[in-house]
């Protein structure tokens, strides 16, 4: 295998990842990376990103605002997805229940 053809499969399996202001990011611990602990998680946060710089620096901050930015390389972050609150789990559970009660009354013996 050539250099250009180890580039080209290189360049086609690189991931760019893509943040914007307002995200939650988890950050990953180099502090584990050699020590392959059953349970020990590798990533800490999340975090909230305030900025992101051209060259891939990105400035995180923590989610109750009290601590000092971050900056760290975009490549040690990856993209969390924020729980649902607590209204919009309330009212997908009365959905559900719904759906349930609807089941439930239309398979009843008495019907």
């Amino acid at each position: 295998m050539t250099q250009v053809q180890r580039k080209i499969w290189h360049d086609k399996n690189i991931k760019e990842k893509l943040f914007q202001e307002g995200d939650w990011a988890l950050l990953y611990d180099s502090l584990y990376k050699d020590f392959k602990g059953k349970l020990m998680t590798r990533w800490l946060g999340p975090y909230v990103i305030e900025k992101c710089h051209d060259n891939g620096v990105v400035q995180i901050r923590t989610i109750d605002e009290e601590g000092i930015p971050l900056l760290v390389s975009g490549y040690r972050l990856k993209v969390y997805k924020n729980p649902l609150s607590k209204k919009e789990f309330i009212s997908s559970i009365n959905k559900e229940m719904m759906v349930i009660e609807g089941v439930l009354a239309s398979t009843s013996p008495g019907s």
